[in-house]
């Protein structure tokens, strides 16, 4: 009985763990269809995927340009006046697009600045992240696919103007952004620290000992009406109020503005290295691992009835071999490499004949052509013999003698 609730409790405290997991959740992307559709317009991008871009602009303008720097416990946090500084600053990824400009595509994670940083000796540089620039909690910011930050997308300013309420008019003008990216090196970007998204830029203390000025500390105060980021400063303390919605599990309901403007050319994305995209993948990898998750609890919880209604006292009983003490090692291994006996009736197989592999030529050589045969030379055959015609011998006649009389 004892060793039947222990089980039960355990399989009872699994359970408990694995519902303490937390979801695969993110803020929802209705709130910011309704939100910035008075100060923008939604242009489709691809099936289900829409980016905003504002309208009340002035000629210039870029992201994390109008507002300044604030350092809190979330590191550098960017505030603004702008009415969608909220949600186009803290969440998302910017993108300049030739034909509508600077479009703003929706993320599901807050930061206080999705930008990267650099910093000199007698400047510091911000600018916001590409598209691709892809957030884990594991590995920080990483890029699926190949980008270099253009030279446009960055804002370069003295050390003693960081914190500066009009920090704009201190910045240096954009053409002189390649001279200073070349004096300036790389100093951080977004990481996930302590439970949190955090911003880690330049070093607070470098900042005042190179600009000679103080760095404050902020707090950050969350409100829950959607309104205006307002910084206010109380007692020699100052806190920024922060608006950040509420998040949700990922559903499957289909979200759209209420207005959406047809893309009159194709925007110039790789819309499967967007991070957008991989939040997307990882939504469903998490339902896959949920799944996997309940079922590993399942099995093991049938495993754990199946071992608790067997009977106490029946014990599985060790396997024990039994081996001849006669049997030496000798004559097992005889006896392992020993054929079978063939039935009787049966025809031993003889093996099919080896064929050889006909040889081809290499790649390199042409294949030999067969030459004609050429025949043996015959001798033509000799032309028929003429009998000779037999002529009548000449009588012999006597040679005459001396006297001159003739033989009778």
């Amino acid at each position: 009985m004892k060793t039947t609730l222990l089980i039960l409790a355990l399989v009872l405290l699994g359970v408990s763990g694995a519902s303490a997991t937390p979801p695969y959740g993110g803020v929802s992307f209705g709130v910011f269809y309704s939100s910035l559709d008075p100060y923008g317009e939604w242009i489709s991008v691809d099936a289900g995927l829409y980016a905003w871009r504002p309208l009340t602009i002035e000629s210039g303008w870029r992201p994390y340009y109008y507002g300044r720097w604030l350092w809190t416990d979330y590191g550098w946090y960017w505030t603004s006046d702008e009415p969608w500084a909220w949600a186009t600053y803290h969440y998302g990824r910017w993108y300049y697009d030739d034909y509508y400009g600077w479009l703003w595509i929706p993320g599901y994670d807050w930061a206080p600045a999705w930008v990267e940083w650099r910093y000199g000796s007698d400047c510091f540089g911000w600018a916001p992240l590409g598209p691709y620039a892809v957030f884990s909690i594991n590995f920080g910011i990483f890029y699926r696919t190949h980008w270099v930050t253009p030279y446009y997308y960055w804002s370069f300013a003295d050390y003693r103007y960081m914190c500066h309420q009009d920090l704009h008019r201190y910045v240096y003008r954009t053409d002189q952004n390649t001279r200073y990216i070349g004096r300036t090196r790389s100093g951080g970007s977004v990481s996930h620290e302590g439970g949190r998204i955090v911003s880690r830029g330049p070093d607070r203390q470098d900042i005042e000992r190179r600009g000679n000025v103080r760095v404050e500390h902020t707090d950050i105060v969350p409100v829950s009406q959607r309104q205006t980021e307002r910084y206010v400063r109380e007692n020699d303390r100052g806190r920024i109020e922060v608006f950040r919605p509420a998040e949700e599990r990922f559903t499957t309901d289909a979200e759209r503005p209420s207005r959406v403007r047809e893309s009159e050319r194709s925007i110039g994305l790789d819309i499967g290295s967007l991070d957008v995209q991989s939040r997307a993948r990882e939504r469903q990898e998490g339902r896959d691992l949920r799944r996997a998750e309940q079922y590993r609890q399942q099995r093991q919880a049938d495993i754990d009835r199946r071992g608790t209604e067997r009977p106490a006292d029946v014990a599985p009983q060790p396997r024990i071999e039994r081996r001849n003490p006669e049997a030496s090692p000798e004559r097992s291994r005889r006896e392992q490499v020993r054929p079978s006996p063939r039935p009787e009736g049966q025809v031993e197989r003889q093996p099919a004949p080896r064929r050889e592999p006909e040889r081809l030529a290499p790649p390199n050589q042409e294949p030999k052509r067969e030459q004609p045969r050429r025949e043996s030379y015959q001798r033509p055959p000799e032309p028929p013999r003429r009998e000779s015609v037999s002529r009548p011998a000449a009588p012999q006649t006597r040679p005459e003698r001396g006297d001159g009389r003739r033989n009778r």
